[in-house]
Formats: structure tokens, C-alpha cells, sequence
């Protein structure tokens, strides 16, 4: 009974600490997530008010239910019409930086720290936090909105950059994964059986997403139908996982969240003759409210069982640091094919941030293995992940737009 209030009375701290965090951010310009994270820190590893192994016995189930919440979020949060419109002017830099800080980050690991990480297993960590947080990122650009800085052409870059790198890290992780797990699959067989498994997911995200559609079009103006919907979700993900294999069923929540609010658009493609109306604006502002709350209970979650090493720490230093020099180089070349100006240069640059998806990639091993047949130390990539994340939000919460500010500042003195 104890356990069950005092279970209770985090839940109920961590909703109001994430709300207040939010709150304070204008002032504070500190993001929640580190007062969450500190905040489990505190109550776990420090101050051992609750039991970090009562948490890992449920890392697989919080994991999970974290997984489909954040890429269902992904999915009805895309607009497919303004992906295709603007892609190509995001595709560059997105091209250039994650495939670039992933493969930076693996060989470094793998050479630096060979008895904790091999190549595949180095690039599997390179994954997890090569892309770009969408919230972190807008909260970056409104700071610099605020300071009066016109970040339009900038932002449209940055926030499609940092959508679609969502769904491509758990993908590209998903995949390493598999590779880890099954050696001596050859090279062909194994992209065969990747290329199958994520048909598999494709087709049933679909299918489930059109089926949904139709019945949310009926259900219009009813009650419940979010909770229903959820449950939906978490059903897509069991049987696309059970159908497709291991790592199918992330790919088949997301296009099942895709299509349901880009029915629309995706109907007139194909020529369908009944077009579904979807309260996509109801969809998503109820969505938002359990996202808060996973986001929140997430990363307490992660403060709570987190135990870092010194050698972890200097792994994570190097990988912002990697994560750093790559995106100068990558945005520098993006900006000079996209002809962008000096002020849209150093914003690109400068923008970079990870958050609440590398955190949860970094669960994916004790997911995809919880008996640590092929992954003995699945911590190590949540506790890397972890300083990567405290690091790189201080960064993008401080250092990012005072150094954009200083650099407008001195193109506007260049232009007086």
C-alpha cells in the first residue's frame, strides 16, 4: 500500500514540475526537461527515496507505451503536403548531418572505447542522438524570434530537419539493432529480411490507418474517441511487432498516425471516392496532453535509474562534441547550395539539440533484448544518451542564442 502512494504522489510531482517547468521556461530559459531529469536524479541515485530496480522491472512496459505515444505524436503531426513541398530544402542539410554524426560518433566510440562498444554498436549509439529534438529546437527559435531576429527561412529548415529525424533514428536503430541481434545473417539476407519487415509495417499502418479513418469519420462528434484511438495505437504496435518481427511495430504506429490525419491529402492522390473527415485539430490537442504526461514521467523515469560512469561521461562529451563540429560543417555546405545569408548560416548552425526521442532509442536494446543475449550492458546507451541530452539542451537553452544574437548584432552594426 505504501508503494502504491508513494508511486502515486511522483506521478502527481512529476505532472506539476513539468507543468511549472514549462511555465517558468520564459524567464528561467531553463527547458523541464532538466528540472525533470534533476528531479529524478534527486529522488533515486541521490537521495534513494524510491527504488531504482522497482523502475527497471518496468523499463520494458514504460519504454513500450513511451515509443508508440512519441512516434503516434510524429505521425499526426506531419503534414505530408508541407514535407513534400519543403523537403528539398531540408533534405541537404538532414542528408549531410545525421548520416555524418552517426558514423563520426560510431568509429570514434568504437576506436576510443573498443571493449564497451564495437562498430555496429558504436553506430547504434551514434543514432540515438545524431537527430534534432522538434521542441527543443522550436524553443531555440522562439528565443530568437523574441530578440527580434527574423528566423523565418531558417526555421521552416529547422523544424522539418528536426521532424522527419524522429521517425529516421528509430528506423536507422531499429535496423542496427536487428544486425547486432542476428551476426551471421549475410549482408543480403539480412537487408531482405529488414526489407520485409518493414513492408510488413508499412502495409499494416496503412491498412489500420485507412480502416481507423473511416471509423473516426463515423464516430464525429462522439465521446472517447482519442482513448479509443490509443488503444488502436498500442494494438498496431503488438501486431505489426507479431506479423512483421521484432522492430516493425515502431514504423507501423507512425504511418498509422501519418494517415489518419493525412487521409485527406492521400485520398485525392490515389483517387479515392469517399473522402473521411477527421477532427485532426481534436486528435491532436487531446494527444498532446498524454504526450505531456510520457514526456514528463519519461525522463523522470530516466533520472531515476540512471548510474554513469566517468568513462560514460567523457563518451558523451565526445559525442557533443562530434555532434557539434559536424553540424558547423554540414549547415556551412547546406548554406552555400540553399544560398541562404551570414544570419541564416549561423542559425543553422548553431541549432542543436537532442531530447525526448534519443532518450527513448536509447531504450531499444533492453526492448529488443531484455535477457541481454547480445546487448550486456544496455544501460550504457541511456546513461551516454543522457549527457548528451543535459549537454546539448544547456546549449541550445543558453549558448545557441547568445551566439546568433552576436552574430546578428554585428551583421546589423556591418550594415549600418
Amino acid at each position: 500500500m505504501i508503494e502504491a502512494i508513494n508511486i502515486l504522489i511522483l506521478i502527481s510531482l512529476t505532472i506539476l514540475l513539468g507543468f511549472i517547468g514549462s511555465l517558468f521556461y520564459d524567464k528561467t530559459k531553463i527547458p523541464d526537461i532538466i528540472w525533470l531529469l534533476l528531479f529524478g536524479i534527486l529522488l533515486g541515485p541521490i537521495f534513494h527515496l524510491y527504488d531504482p530496480e522497482l523502475f527497471t522491472r518496468l523499463s520494458n512496459l514504460v519504454s513500450i507505451v513511451a515509443l508508440c505515444i512519441i512516434l503516434f505524436d510524429a505521425g499526426i503531426n506531419v503534414d505530408v503536403g508541407l514535407v513534400i513541398e519543403m523537403l528539398p530544402k531540408s533534405f541537404l542539410l538532414l542528408a549531410l548531418t545525421y548520416p555524418l554524426t552517426m558514423v563520426t560518433i560510431g568509429f570514434s566510440l568504437h576506436f576510443l572505447f573498443p571493449n564497451n562498444f564495437s562498430l555496429l554498436e558504436g553506430l547504434l549509439l551514434g543514432g540515438m542522438v545524431s537527430g534534432t529534438s522538434t521542441v527543443t529546437t522550436i524553443g531555440i527559435l522562439s528565443t530568437l524570434e523574441r530578440a527580434g531576429i527574423n528566423v523565418e527561412r531558417a526555421k521552416i529548415i529547422l523544424v522539418l530537419e528536426s521532424v522527419l529525424t524522429d521517425p529516421i533514428g528509430v528506423i536507422t536503430c531499429i535496423t542496427l539493432i536487428r544486425m547486432i541481434m542476428f551476426p551471421t545473417v549475410s549482408l543480403l539476407e539480412g537487408f531482405k529480411t529488414m526489407f520485409l519487415s518493414f513492408s510488413n509495417s508499412i502495409i499494416i499502418g496503412s491498412i489500420v490507418g485507412m480502416l481507423w479513418a473511416a471509423v473516426l469519420d463515423k464516430l464525429r462528434g462522439k465521446p472517447l474517441t482519442y482513448m479509443i484511438t490509443l488503444a488502436v495505437v498500442f494494438l498496431s504496435y503488438i501486431v505489426s511487432e507479431e506479423i512483421g518481427g521484432e522492430g516493425s511495430g515502431a514504423l507501423a504506429v507512425l504511418i498509422f498516425g501519418l494517415i489518419i490525419t493525412n487521409f485527406e491529402y492521400i485520398a485525392k492522390i490515389l483517387e479515392f471516392k469517399r473522402i473521411f473527415k477527421i477532427e485532426k485539430q481534436l486528435l491532436r490537442e487531446f494527444h498532446e496532453e498524454i504526450t505531456f504526461f510520457m514526456k514528463s514521467f519519461f525522463f523522470v523515469y530516466i533520472g531515476l535509474i540512471i548510474s554513469i560512469s566517468q568513462e560514460q561521461i567523457i563518451a558523451g562529451l565526445l559525442a557533443v562534441g562530434i555532434i557539434l563540429a559536424v553540424r558547423y560543417i554540414a549547415a556551412s555546405i547546406s548554406s552555400m547550395v540553399l544560398k541562404l545569408n551570414q544570419l541564416e548560416k549561423g542559425i543553422l548552425t548553431v541549432t542543436v539539440a537532442s531530447g525526448l526521442p534519443a532518450m527513448i532509442m536509447s531504450q531499444l536494446p533492453l526492448i529488443y533484448d531484455p535477457n541481454r543475449q547480445y546487448f550486456t550492458s544496455p544501460e550504457i546507451y541511456p546513461n551516454i544518451c543522457f549527457i548528451v541530452v543535459i549537454v546539448t539542451v544547456l546549449y541550445g537553452a543558453f549558448i545557441a542564442p547568445y551566439i546568433a544574437k552576436r552574430k546578428a548584432a554585428s551583421l546589423s552594426k556591418q550594415d549600418n
